[in-house]
């Protein structure tokens, strides 16, 4: 039924959007994700809604929340280039040279395998000779015009164009393809942090340049692996570290090493590593190297690919013994990469980038406001609110920023940061009914251990001081009906977070590997909208107790928990991702979830008290009007053993009862008595005494006058 109305919300917006109603298709497209947040109504096209919704969001100018909408199109279908040109499109408008032609070359990359414009084959290659245009550099927007206009000759923009671009620079030491120039790099002081990579990065290039006085020692090292999330700076370092050294940079990309004819990919290879070794010395840069390297169970054309393998692990020994080229390639998905190639002899060292800390998030947030129009900047106050943010991150918040400044002709102000973080977090928020901790009754242990986790959740680095480390995670348990979901849905409203639900119905599929899919998809999109909450119910369903037997059922169970293993133990302190189970049985969760670093907080959800009872009874009946025998300190009295369901559905009930007599008879005097109260409690099997001798009783009437907020 979710899907259906998806489906057809989805068509509205299509008819508003051709109709020219931004609006009103912004609102349709809205509508259809809410229905389907999981993008199951087009099975085949999992991330066409938020396309759609980042297209006319475009359309009306709102070009950061398109962003947003074309980037959750792509965590659906990562191999969509239609979306990653369209995400270019829109960066391009925004003047964010380096991420439009970063999005235009994984459009090109996944053309690769599959055109994404029949139509108009020279489109991304147009974009990219545009964008490199902007960036200065002639050469490279020259090569993707005229593969654009060999693509397309009739074309008559593509040659004009080409037309248009200025002479070639004079020579200044780098080879065509190479970056614009050496004027106005970057270098290792424009990078902030990161001082330990900085640090194997020029050993590792010392050896390569000083390559006869390293032969004295014995030393042939070459070859630079970075590592690193989507984000993390991996390409400004390599532009960083090619400006430090005045060296020039070869940046190459998938699509300029690959090609759909048989053969003609390790032609291109051959070119690239020739070009290098007559340029040397220079930086010879391999981005998105997981498309160019991976192992040949994740590859579409396996043949095709391992002669291409075996040609790239020929050039890099090859390259190893040319003096003055260093070799250098980043990664987002290392475990993907073939083994051969990424092994000591070929990449001798490997450089982890994680998110900055609180010292370096500042210095690279001055860097990106530095020569902007500047107002009152707490920077203090945004090194604490961006824990866990990547150097892309950053930038996209201070663009975002910048972007509203520009719209009211103002200096950059802390407003404008707000309203831009606010933008950023709101798209996977929790969308339900807004409770607050004054909504619920729990323990104060109970009360001060959420105090804890939100405070982290806010700000990792606060429990440094004290040596302490945010937890990964933590379990709720207890009775049925006491508000394990509750607390979990008040954490992530008030710690400001993306919520996801998980039900067991949302992992567990009948197609092989596709829960484990499931599973790593769902921490990728947490991790994407951090700070976030992942929260599991019914969670001894999700992580049982692995088995030994040889069932049917058993083995896909196990694979299931095991990557569910395998995902927390991925998970950082700093990572502002949290994970959440609850459960009636937590002797039936496997133990290996409930262990140190995973679901390692373990908090006991009682059956209220009396006066807890009652306190939840002021909060259930604050909008009804109670007679005045209503007596919430008898009822508190009576419902001993209930959960606070329990006393929700009783006050409910009572409710009911009031309404339906007062359809049978119409009265003015409209109110909720002390019999109805004792028709919903007998529905439960607690008597209510038919005399009250206690006289200092609170009534309904004085517990609504005294109604106060609880803390």
């Amino acid at each position: 039924m979710e899907l259906a109305a998806a489906r057809a919300a989805n068509v509205r917006g299509n008819e508003h959007l051709q109709q020219g109603d931004y609006t009103a298709a912004i609102a349709a497209y809205r509508e259809a994700i809410a229905h389907d947040p999981y993008g199951r109504a087009y099975p085949r096209e999992r991330g066409i809604i938020h396309a759609n919704l980042g297209y006319a969001l475009s359309l009306a100018g709102d070009l950061a929340a398109a962003c947003e909408s074309y980037q959750a199109a792509i965590r659906f279908e990562p191999r969509r280039a239609t979306y990653h040109n369209e995400l270019g499109d829109v960066l391009f408008r925004l003047e964010d040279w380096s991420a439009a032609l970063a999005a235009y070359h994984r459009a090109a990359q996944v053309e690769t395998f599959l055109p994404a414009y029949p139509e108009s084959p020279g489109l991304i290659q147009y974009n990219l000779g545009l964008t490199y245009s902007r960036l200065g550099n002639v050469e490279a927007a020259r090569r993707h015009l005229t593969e654009a206009v060999r693509r397309e000759p009739r074309n008559e923009n593509y040659r004009a164009a080409l037309a248009q671009l200025p002479p070639p620079p004079p020579p200044v030491g780098a080879p065509p393809g190479t970056s614009s120039g050496m004027a106005q790099r970057v270098t290792f002081a424009d990078v902030g942090g990161c001082a330990e990579a900085k640090r194997i990065i020029t050993q590792a290039v010392r050896i390569v340049l000083e390559a006869d006085r390293a032969a004295r020692y014995r030393i042939r090292l070459n070859g630079i692996l970075l590592v690193g999330t989507p984000g993390s700076g991996k390409t400004f370092l390599a532009e960083a570290t090619a400006g430090e050294f005045q060296l020039p940079l070869m940046r190459v990309t998938l699509s300029e090493v690959t090609s759909k004819w048989a053969g003609e990919g390790i032609e291109r290879l051959h070119h690239v590593f020739e070009r290098a070794a007559q340029s040397a010395p220079c930086l010879l840069f391999f981005d998105d190297f997981d498309g160019l390297a991976a192992t040949l169970r994740d590859t579409e054309s396996n043949i095709e690919h391992r002669r291409f393998l075996e040609a790239f692990i020929q050039h890099i020994e090859q390259v190893r013994w040319k003096p003055g080229v260093v070799l250098m390639a980043a990664t987002s998905q290392p475990d993907i990469l073939e083994g051969a190639i990424v092994r000591p002899g070929r990449f001798d060292w490997r450089v982890t980038l994680t998110p900055p800390g609180a010292v370096e998030r500042r210095t690279i947030l001055e860097r990106l406001l530095h020569a902007r129009p500047l107002g009152e900047i707490n920077y203090d106050r945004w090194t604490l609110r961006t824990a866990g943010y990547t150097a892309a991150d950053l930038a996209r918040l201070v663009n975002a920023a910048a972007l509203t400044a520009f719209a009211a002709d103002q200096p950059i102000t802390d407003r404008h940061l707000a309203e831009a973080l606010a933008q950023s977090e709101a798209g996977e928020r929790f969308a339900g009914a807004k409770r607050s901790w004054s909504d619920i009754v729990i323990a104060e242990d109970v009360r001060a251990t959420f105090r804890l986790i939100q405070q982290l959740l806010e700000d990792p680095d606060a429990g440094q001081p004290f040596g302490l480390t945010p937890p990964r995670g933590a379990v709720l348990y207890g009775p049925p009906g006491t508000g394990k979901t509750t607390l979990a849905r008040v954490l992530a409203q008030e710690a400001r977070c993306s919520f996801y639900a998980v039900t067991p119905s949302d992992i567990y599929a009948k197609w092989a590997g596709e829960s484990e899919r499931r599973v790593t998809e769902l921490f990728q999109r947490a991790r994407a909208n951090r700070p976030s909450i992942i929260f599991f119910d019914e969670a001894d369903a999700l992580f049982g107790v692995r088995s030994t037997a040889a069932g049917e059922a058993a083995p896909h169970v196990n694979r299931v928990v095991n990557q569910f293993l395998t995902e927390m133990d991925g998970m950082r302190a700093n990572d502002r991702l949290f994970v959440l189970a609850a459960t009636n049985r937590l002797d039936l969760i496997d133990p290996a979830m409930l262990r140190a670093g995973r679901l390692s907080e373990k908090i006991h959800i009682s059956l209220p008290n009396r006066e807890q009872r009652r306190e939840l009874l002021r909060l259930f009946t604050q909008t009804m009007q109670l007679e005045a025998s209503v007596c919430l300190e008898e009822l508190a009295e009576v419902t001993a053993g209930k959960s606070g369901a329990d006393l929700e559905g009783m006050c409910q009930a009572a409710a009911r009862a009031a309404f339906l007599r007062c359809l049978d008879t119409p009265t003015d005097y409209r109110c909720v008595t002390r019999t109805d109260f004792a028709a919903a409690l007998s529905l439960i099997g607690v008597p209510l005494a038919e005399n009250r001798s206690d006289t200092t009783c609170v009534t309904g009437a004085s517990a609504v006058a005294e109604m106060v907020a609880i803390g």
